[in-house]
């Protein structure tokens, strides 16, 4: 065959080649071992894949509930391997977790479904940001099950001041945080860079994809382009949201569900969560864990709505109607001691739960000023003795409406109705205006001291001459 006849030949062959890799790129693009609907590997992706997940957030929607498993790539080799360390090394912390999450799991998937996010993210999310603890703080500074920082609390509409901290309350955090997820998917259209969007934050996950031209995680991942702790974030984020969510299958035991019960009723009137109990009939455990926004057991003076136990609104609303404040009351403050820092305390928090001023505490330590502390270290706490008093109701709470504040103890009876000298003297001042201040100073106390002769004097002669040694205030005509 001639040169000239093969040409076309040759074209058409190029033009084949170009089609073929452009699909292969195409279809690299989607994760190749997805889980089918009795949650297997597949190797087909299923019917779900095709699917955007739904932007309403109303629940209204009909694929409000749709799981979008065809894009959750749990079978990754590196996914799988934390898997196997889940049954293993991870058991008892991942056991632990559910067990605390069993009274949150039920209402956090419906909110995750409400917001168009995918409920599983219920399991994988809080156990490996914070094992369910509601109480939980980073280093950073992050808070509660879903750790948030303050300022995308914040943004998320919680309320995170000197009363309240609703990153610890598991409801609103668990809305907060859906309402993120979703923005996040959104933005990257995608679940994994979503999450790991979650954990870096979005800034840095938008550079990459823009600096870089990446756009996809395990791509990010294997190139080096994220943070270590994203890179292990979110497969550990798959691996417990599969073993969670197939706990009988890997062995693993799942507590049942125990949702909490209780009845929500709005107080707008600063008082404490020991009075709350007892006008409800309950206890100040069962209010504290019903309400771990409260970080200070108090009702803010603004108002608050409180949770109660199931079945207690209408007692704690007629017995709250007649109730009055007792008098505030002075009460000795208690001795002082040693503490041991434990993680996440502060020189605020430990003066604040001893009642001291930080400045006092610094002292006792011999610090100058504020730094950071180390867990183990003990610190002593100064014994406060009858140096002074607290402020408190009868029944050992601090006033609601302020901070823990010290009162000056009063003073004894003797010294309190003693009245001052008449010729005491005070500190003159500097210059030339101290010098005529320490004159007025001296003739005021000279005059005092000749009224007194004066009034103790028997003889009028000896009165008029001392009375005509005092001396005259000058007038203006003087």
């Amino acid at each position: 065959m001639s040169a000239a006849n093969q040409r076309p030949l040759v074209a058409l062959g190029i033009l084949v080649c170009v089609l073929a890799i452009s699909g292969c790129a195409t279809s690299s693009r989607r994760p190749t071992n997805l889980r089918g609907a009795d949650g297997r590997g597949t190797g087909q992706p299923s019917a779900a894949a095709d699917r955007e997940f739904p932007a309403d957030r109303s629940g209204q929607s009909g694929n409000a509930g749709l799981t979008p498993e065809a894009e959750l790539a749990v079978q990754h080799p590196h996914v799988q391997d934390l898997v196997i360390a889940y049954q293993t090394s991870m058991r008892p912390s991942l056991e632990r977790a559910l067990e605390r999450g069993s009274r949150y799991v039920p209402s956090m998937k419906a909110t995750l479904v409400e917001e168009g996010v995918p409920p599983e993210f219920a399991y994988g999310v809080p156990i490996v940001e914070s094992g369910y603890q509601l109480a939980a703080t980073s280093p950073a500074g992050a808070v509660g099950p879903w750790q948030f920082i303050r300022g995308t609390g914040q943004r998320y509409g919680l309320r995170i001041d000197g009363y309240v901290d609703e990153r610890r309350d598991p409801e609103k955090a668990t809305r907060a945080a859906a309402r993120y997820l979703r923005d996040l998917y959104d933005r990257f259209g995608d679940w994994h860079l979503a999450l790991a969007a979650y954990n870096t934050g979005e800034g840095n996950i938008e550079r990459i994809r823009d600096d870089l031209g990446c756009e996809d995680f395990w791509e990010m991942r294997e190139r080096g382009y994220l943070p270590s702790e994203t890179s292990e974030y979110v497969p550990r984020v798959l691996a417990a949201m599969e073993v969670a969510e197939g706990a009988n299958r890997y062995g693993i035991y799942m507590p049942p569900s125990n949702p909490e019960q209780f009845e929500t009723v709005q107080i707008m009137r600063p008082i404490s969560l020991n009075v709350v109990a007892q006008l409800c009939g309950s206890d100040v455990d069962t209010l504290k864990d019903l309400n771990p926004a409260l970080k200070r057991g108090i009702v803010p003076p603004d108002g608050y709505a409180v949770r109660l136990p199931q079945g207690t609104r209408e007692q704690f609303e007629v017995a709250l109607a007649t109730y009055r404040e007792p008098p505030p009351v002075l009460t000795d403050s208690a001795p002082g001691g040693v503490h041991t820092v434990r993680s996440g305390d502060t020189l605020a928090s430990i003066a604040q739960r001893y009642r001291v001023p930080v400045s006092a505490l610094l002292r006792a330590n011999g610090m100058r000023r504020p730094s950071p502390l180390k867990t183990g270290q003990r610190l002593q706490i100064p014994g406060r003795g009858g140096r002074g008093r607290l402020m408190t109701y009868d029944d050992g709470d601090p006033l609601p409406d302020r901070e823990p504040q010290r009162v000056a103890a009063a003073a004894p009876a003797a010294r309190r109705d003693r009245e001052p000298a008449p010729h005491a003297v005070v500190a003159p001042r500097r210059g030339r205006a101290g010098v005529e201040s320490a004159k007025r100073i001296r003739v005021a106390a000279s005059a005092a001291r000749t009224r007194e002769r004066v009034a103790t004097s028997e003889s009028p002669r000896q009165r008029n001459r001392v009375a005509a040694a005092t001396p005259r205030k000058r007038s203006r005509m003087d």
